[in-house]
């Protein structure tokens, strides 16, 4: 049972590091930003600055801010999200798990039209590693798998509406950088990587225009910025020493995200400069698929876009972009309508995981197959006292 008296103490201990929007490192972090963006000498020692993977570089201006006029009359949105069921140890002779991949096509035209779909797929663990294989099967694969069947269908989806769609923009929730894949054992990250780029490159090849959108995003990487100029013990190979000496000025700013930079500094319905990632797993990706991202007013918060590099050299698609997410974001009230929409086509709830593993019982049955509930798991159903 939750006690919550030392539940609201435990709050209470942390709550200097929890609320960090309106405090004073954050407000010292703004200044600090608009202060380096007036050293020009600093600005581009640091966007010829090579080998630091924490480090972006940028197109055009640091200082840039583009406004986004958003004139839209007719564009479509479509959005895959996925969730899913693992395996449970607890029931035997139950060892295989639930991929659910769902979406919305939304188009806007004279007529809207509004196209839900749910796509479940069901696996063994020898799908994702062959049992001739050293590795072992985990859950994390599991997630890996999902991610991997969000771009496969998405693919498929974008490239069926592109001939009745007006304008049409294919939309993710997270990341196109894929960062969990960097500590992955190699087989594992090269298997993944090389399915997703896969996906990403059928994007490129008809050329139809793709975003990964992140809400709250918890990005460093302009910190990053003004954490080295703070350093005092950079050195030659322009490296801060990220907080490991005690008393360095670059420790104020450690807690800081790249939104709380921009809060003063990026006005509603504006767009930073384009940035380009030099984290260590894009260096496995091609040049034209190489993320670049940039920062969004949607006028409820700032988020993170990410696009791949093929974008960025297409400034009316960038600006298409933009326009979508601003509207898109309007019409959910602060979150894209069609990304909230996929997520509910997607979701696994708790009667839908009931069913599942209901269903997979009545087929044992059906079969003569025997499928043991362990004690544990009959417990957890009901507790008796």
């Amino acid at each position: 049972m939750l006690k919550h008296d030392k539940l609201a103490q435990e709050v209470s201990g942390l709550a200097d590091k929890l609320f960090l929007l309106n405090t004073p490192q954050s407000a010292l972090g703004q200044q600090a930003w608009k202060s380096l963006l007036k050293d020009e000498a600093f600005v581009e020692r640091l966007k010829e600055a090579r080998g630091a993977s924490g480090l972006p570089f940028w197109m055009n201006e640091l200082s840039e801010r583009v406004a986004v006029i958003n004139d839209l009359k007719h564009y479509s949105v479509l959005a895959v999200d996925g969730s899913q069921i693992y395996p449970d140890r607890h029931i035997a002779g139950v060892n295989c798990f639930l991929i659910n991949c769902g979406g919305i096509l939304l188009s806007y035209a004279d007529s809207s039209m509004a196209n839900f779909f749910s796509e479940p797929r069901l696996f063994l663990p020898e799908h994702i590693i062959p049992t001739t294989s050293e590795l072992s099967f985990s859950v994390d694969l599991v997630d890996l798998k999902r991610e991997e069947l969000e771009f496969e269908i998405a693919s498929q989806r974008a490239a069926l509406a592109r001939t009745t769609s007006e304008g049409l923009l294919t939309l993710f929730d997270g990341s196109l950088i894929f960062w969990h894949l960097e500590s992955k054992p190699e087989e594992i990250r090269d298997m993944f990587l090389r399915e997703y780029l896969k996906y990403l490159d059928r994007f490129y090849q008809q050329q139809l225009p793709i975003a990964g959108y992140i809400s709250m995003p918890k990005s460093k990487e302009l910190v990053n910025m003004i954490r080295l100029r703070a350093c005092e013990h950079k050195k030659e190979t322009f490296v801060f020493c990220q907080g490991k000496v005690a008393k360095c000025p670059c420790k104020q700013f450690e807690l800081l995200v790249d939104t709380q930079l921009l809060q003063n500094f990026l006005p509603p319905f504006h767009r930073t400069t384009i940035f380009c990632s030099r984290s260590s797993i894009t260096e496995h990706y091609p040049r034209f698929l190489k993320p670049c991202f940039f920062y969004l007013n949607v006028e409820k918060e700032i988020v993170r876009v990410e696009v791949p590099g093929w974008m960025v050299k297409d400034p009316k698609m960038i600006d298409f972009v933009c326009q979508v997410l601003i509207d898109q974001a309007v019409k959910g009230q602060g979150y894209p309508v069609a990304l909230a929409e996929a997520h509910e086509q997607a979701v696994v709830k708790g009667a839908d995981r009931e069913f599942f593993f209901s269903l997979i019982r009545k087929v044992g049955i059906e079969r003569n197959k025997q499928v043991f509930a362990s004690q544990k798991s009959i417990k957890k159903r009901g507790i008796g006292i």
